[in-house]
């Protein structure tokens, strides 16, 4: 049976005025925990990779799209939405990839190495500004192992002089020139400055000022050329995550490696340490939350799959992060909403991963689970305990971009 779930008209909410959200407080960490004015705060909300730069839609004509790539700016309606779903799933964070990853087609923020494309930081803006407005906040990549619309690690390969992309190349032992070369390591060192360094246009704050950013990820699923290895070099790691800490001295470092690198534990600079579950693993989950708890650090899994496999299984997971408190939270892989202001149409992704809250063509499996994370979330974030089958809350759309109530 599928579970009712109101999506509201607010036709007009767009045309108000904007008002400055009050600042968030920072996050900082204390051993395995993470604080908010100096009471414990959990890490739990979605992935949300497509908030700077899109794949999924095809714009207008009259609208910056680059067709090789299916790149397009999402609307400021698509991004508020996401704000107003994460609060009302009981979430307090995003982890937002194309926010801080942006290399290497004509819509990014670096097209080329060194020019800054300041379009393309109007989406990312309205993102930033409108989490504080929903008191959500934000953990951004900087660069992906992969090479996707988006750009990652192999387009700082090929502005270094390695002619090597990831269909033909992930194997290539000359991928680690990434980490190893110099120059390389420079020109990437200049991308994440021109990132965190950037006044946004609705906060007059830069990136390394606004508390709605809570952490940098060195990256996402970091490896070498052999799948697991884990390959991300410590003297890397602990090199971005020092110049990071150097521009933006109160934002908590997040290692980007996939899986947990036993060589990486005792890099100061690294604030919490993450894997991603594909499939729910829950033995190997308690592995790493062990392993990471013992180095006085906090886990996090930064992703994972929400609606395959046993219901039991997730619910297990759930239940081993809300119990641990070197476990700080988790963000499932991935939401996404209507195409606002289309209020009609929903937005897909080729994973078959992609949540849509609200979605009158959702399987009654994919209710109960969104169901089950909003429970989980509020256990995390509000210590209460409500029914797996509490109906899911309204969201309107278009939603509104200054809510009457938000998170501190």
């Amino acid at each position: 049976m599928l579970l009712p779930v109101l999506i509201l008209c607010a036709t007009t909410v767009l045309a108000s005025p904007i008002h400055r959200a009050t600042q968030l407080s920072p996050v900082t960490r204390n051993g395995t925990s993470l604080l908010v004015d100096g009471k414990v705060w959990k890490a739990v909300g979605p992935n949300v990779y497509w908030l700077g730069l899109d794949e999924n839609v095809t714009p207008p004509a009259d609208e910056p799209y680059y067709a090789p790539t299916k790149a397009s700016y999402p609307t400021k309606e698509r991004i508020t939405e996401v704000m107003a779903t994460v609060q009302a799933l009981g979430g307090t964070m995003i982890r937002g990839h194309t926010l801080g990853i942006s290399v290497g087609n004509p819509l990014s923020v670096w097209p080329e190495p060194g020019k800054v494309n300041e379009q393309a930081f109007n989406s990312i803006d309205w993102a930033v500004y409108q989490a504080g407005v929903y008191g959500i906040r934000l953990l951004i990549p900087l660069v992906d192992n992969y090479d996707y619309y988006h750009g990652g690690k192999y387009n700082f390969l090929r502005w270094g002089g390695f002619d090597l992309n990831q269909q033909r190349d992930e194997k290539n032992p000359l991928v680690q020139q990434f980490y190893t070369n110099a120059t390389i390591v420079a020109t990437f060192k200049d991308y994440i400055k021109t990132i965190i360094t950037h006044r946004n246009q609705y906060t007059n704050l830069t990136f390394a000022e606004d508390p709605t950013i809570f952490a940098y990820e060195t990256g996402n699923e970091l490896l070498g050329p052999i799948w697991g290895d884990m390959n991300s070099p410590a003297d890397w790691v602990q090199d971005i995550a020092k110049y990071v800490k150097s521009l933006a001295p109160q934002k908590l470092m997040v290692d980007g490696t996939y899986g947990i690198n036993k060589t990486h534990l005792s890099i100061e600079e690294i604030d919490i340490f993450s894997d991603h579950m594909y499939p729910v693993d829950t033995a190997k989950l308690q592995d790493d939350i062990k392993i990471v708890e013992a180095a006085g650090r906090p886990f996090f899994a930064g992703e994972y799959d929400w609606v395959g496999g046993d219901t039991a299984n997730l619910q297990s997971m759930f239940k081993i992060i809300e119990e641990s408190p070197a476990a700080v939270g988790d963000t499932f892989w991935s939401q996404f909403g209507h195409n606002a202001p289309d209020c009609t149409v929903y937005v897909d992704h080729s994973d078959g991963l992609a949540l849509q809250y609200g979605n009158p063509k959702n399987t009654a499996n994919q209710n109960s689970r969104i169901q089950l994370i909003r429970k989980h979330f509020i256990a995390m974030s509000q210590g209460k305990e409500i029914a797996p089958d509490e109906a899911l809350p309204a969201v309107p759309c278009p939603a509104p971009t200054s809510p009457s109530a938000r998170r501190a």
